[in-house]
């Protein structure tokens, strides 16, 4: 598959030292607009994935998000502990309770 082309700005740019500011901002401008669609379409993509998902088994969209709180409050806190491993008890666990009980 070829690499996707943008539109927002023509193939055949001039040398930036020689154009205009007013023609940057114009490019500048261009390539946010771009972005902007992209990111658009990326929504209601995963917003239509949802939608699907939570047609067909109801809940799993809720349960994805617990899940990925969990896991980016794990992440944090391993960022935060600079020696922190997995240990053989946790290794067995679910994602959900490591760490949940108290010793």
């Amino acid at each position: 598959m070829p690499p996707h082309e943008s539109s927002a700005f023509p193939h055949n740019l001039p040398d930036p030292k020689l154009l205009r500011a007013v023609e940057v901002d114009e490019m500048l401008t261009k390539i946010q607009r771009s972005h902007g669609f992209y990111y658009k379409v990326m929504n209601i993509e995963v917003w239509a994935l949802v939608e699907t998902l939570d047609g067909l088994f109801p809940g799993a969209w809720g349960q994805f998000m617990t899940n990925r709180q969990v896991a980016v409050k794990q992440f944090l806190e391993r960022d935060r502990t600079p020696n922190w491993a997995v240990t053989p008890k946790d290794a067995e666990k679910d994602a959900e309770t490591i760490g949940s009980e108290e010793e």
